[in-house]
């Protein structure tokens, strides 16, 4: 996200203001430089909505050691990994990743999901000191990857006749059945 809205990654340059959103840094932080690394190894696929506020919008592809920024906390978000909401899995051949150098250390936004970008301290005291999974996170990405395999899950009534389906007692729909909200 830049001062001027959204732009791909890509497309930014030198001197480009991205938003920060970390408590008690600038809300703009200047950009210095744009690396593109050829990579080869293990990446992680964040699914849509698993970092909060529907974050990211869409599959987002990042390198293990990538922090994210949930709910105030920084994590790395290899540690974050259950294979359902947050995936392993080995980069394309062409793949190259991204790095976006700012002045200082902060999260900028991508894809409304807030990830660790900068020029990183992880033993620093300031705002964006990396924390080690904890009950909460882990709740949270487990509930995310609940929800996500029952978006996936087969609807099986399509699969069978209508009046190979058994009729349900009064009162009582069978859990397959989506009703219009």
């Amino acid at each position: 996200m830049t001062s001027r809205g959204d732009r791909l990654a890509a497309k930014l340059g030198p001197g480009m203001m991205l938003l920060a959103v970390t408590p008690g840094i600038a809300p703009f932080q200047r950009v210095i430089g744009i690396r593109q690394l050829p990579y080869r190894g293990p990446l992680l696929r964040v699914r849509p909505g698993v970092l909060g506020n529907m974050a990211p919008i869409e599959d987002l592809l990042l390198l293990p050691d990538q922090g994210v920024v949930f709910q105030g906390r920084a994590y790395r978000v290899a540690d974050l990994a259950d294979g359902v909401a947050i995936q392993q899995e080995e980069a394309p051949p062409d793949f190259s990743a991204i790095d976006i150098l700012l002045a200082g250390h902060a999260a900028i936004m991508v894809q409304g999901a807030a990830l660790e970008a900068g020029l990183a301290n992880l033993s620093s005291p300031g705002p964006l000191r990396r924390v080690p999974v904890d009950h909460a996170i882990s709740t949270h990405i487990a509930l995310m990857a609940a929800e996500l395999a029952l978006d996936e899950a087969p609807d099986l009534t399509s699969m069978a006749s209508p009046s190979s389906l058994a009729r349900p007692s009064a009162g009582i729909l069978p859990a397959s059945l989506k009703l219009p909200v």
